[in-house]
């Protein structure tokens, strides 16, 4: 597994605030569908989004991301 390399709170910095609920919604293990469903996007947009977190965040699946997430807290929200 990769180390996450952001910093405490550097993670919330590099997010948006609709990426962040993206993340939220991944780190529960909600697939693109549902997640599309949930907030009105197409099921493209919420794998657009996904892919940018992954990128921001250097992590290459939704366990190296909830695991770099936990690392700082649940002030990702």
């Amino acid at each position: 597994m990769s180390d996450c390399p952001t910093a405490p709170n550097v993670a919330a910095r590099l997010l948006t605030p609709r990426e962040r609920e993206v993340a939220t919604y991944l780190v529960t293990g909600r697939p693109n569908k549902v997640i599309a469903i949930d907030l009105g996007i197409s099921l493209r947009t919420a794998e657009a989004h996904r892919a940018r977190i992954f990128r921001k965040l250097g992590v290459r699946n939704t366990l190296e991301l909830a695991c770099c997430l936990c690392r700082y807290g649940s002030d990702q929200r």
